[in-house]
């Protein structure tokens, strides 16, 4: 007698034990790195089952039921499917709905985070924002979120340290704040910081297992790249994937967000962003040399606290902010503390607002009073604009 069948039949048992009912992992696209597509373009909807080889019917009916998703919902089109053990991916195609306009991005009535966008505008802004508040000082999150009904951004592009807190309670808040952003019509872009880590789990079911990503917002492709606690911890397989992602732009000026800034502060304070980590060290110069050649408009940072622009010579542009090449960007921290780590005077709470005219990076500082127009470095102070929202 076959000795197999009773170890067979114990298996299959503990499969169905631990994976029924059937449940999915939505991968992407999540809060943080959504889908936006122009009409007659498509994304992957990518997730995980927790059993393999299962029909992709099941896993339709799973997905709709767990995450409201549904790569058959109005306004959509399922093109293809792929499988392979549990991992499943489903390509939809979408067109913007009649009440699309060309200044709106309309999110999709299946899947949360799939966008369309009807005709692009010739000029438009995106906002950035890093370095969140603490728990104790929330209300400067719900600030900002009300004084973005006056700014009214494409896309808010948020570059770490958005929890200092790691409990579950804090990233709900994070989550309702983001989602009032979305209820506004403005995706919300993020990429993880240093301090995620400390509630790295809770970061991963928040905003899913992609920690670079890109997405294609009209006439730009924003890139988001993970630099872990900023010590040399820019991976090779990372940096094959950004050189792979600008190798395709297809026509899209490139901007990137990631936590570290890229360059040291220079002599005037200390080398290490007075005690706050450091830059990115890993790829540096590779990286460099590859936004250069690739025309990247700007690569986004925060982890200092205060603002700071170099050019691709590391050296701080504190004199003039319209240099040729790419901009690398410190914007101050939105609400944790302040700190003071570049010889730039001024240094307060604030987001940064970038100005863009047929995808032309035109404007990314915040003029001053007291200070020559344009301001060179300045991001906005928060708080500039609820004044508007509270009359």
């Amino acid at each position: 007698m076959s000795r197999w069948p009773l170890p067979c039949a114990l298996a299959v048992a503990a499969l169905r034990a631990v994976g029924l009912p059937l449940r999915v992992r939505l991968d992407a696209p999540r809060l943080g790195s959504p889908a936006i597509l122009t009409p007659g373009a498509s994304a992957w909807i990518e997730c995980r089952s927790s059993l393999p080889w299962v029909p992709k019917a099941w896993v339709l009916k799973a997905l709709k039921a767990q995450w409201g998703v549904s790569p058959k919902a109005d306004g959509l089109r399922l093109l293809e499917s792929r499988s392979h053990g549990n991992c499943y991916r489903f390509r939809v195609a979408a067109a913007p709905p009649p009440a699309a306009t060309s200044a709106s991005l309309v999110r999709m009535p299946g899947p949360a985070e799939i966008w369309t966008q009807a005709a692009w505008p010739r000029r438009f802004r995106i906002v950035h924002a890093t370095d969140l508040p603490f728990p104790e000082n929330a209300s400067r999150l719900t600030d900002f979120v009300d004084e973005m009904t006056v700014v009214r951004p494409s896309a808010i592009v948020i570059s770490g340290d958005m929890a200092y807190d790691p409990s579950p309670s804090w990233f709900a808040f994070l989550e309702t704040q983001f989602r009032r952003l979305e209820a506004m019509g403005i995706p919300v872009i993020t990429c993880p910081g240093n301090h995620e880590r400390k509630g790295w789990a809770q970061y991963l079911r928040t905003f899913g297992p992609h920690t670079f990503h890109r997405v294609n917002l009209g006439p730009l492709a924003i890139l988001s790249l993970d630099s872990a606690h900023g010590r040399d911890q820019f991976t090779p397989s990372q940096f094959r994937w950004l050189k792979g992602e600008l190798d395709h732009l297809d026509g899209r000026t490139p901007l990137i967000q990631v936590h570290h800034p890229i360059f040291p502060p220079g002599q005037a304070k200390q080398g290490h962003g007075d005690g706050s980590g450091g830059t990115l060290l890993g790829f540096q110069r590779d990286f460099v040399k590859l936004c250069e050649a690739k025309g990247v408009a700007a690569v986004l940072t925060g982890h200092w606290h205060q603002d700071a622009v170099f050019d691709t010579s590391g050296s701080l542009r504190d004199d003039r902010p319209d240099f040729p090449g790419t901009k690398y960007v410190v914007t101050a921290s939105l609400g944790d503390c302040i700190r003071h780590v570049v010889r730039w005077p001024h240094s307060y709470f604030g987001y940064r607002i970038l100005e863009f005219e047929d995808g032309r990076l035109v404007r990314y500082t915040h003029d001053l009073p007291g200070e020559p127009h344009p301001t060179p470095i300045a991001s906005t102070p928060a708080g500039t604009y609820l004044p508007e929202v509270r009359k």
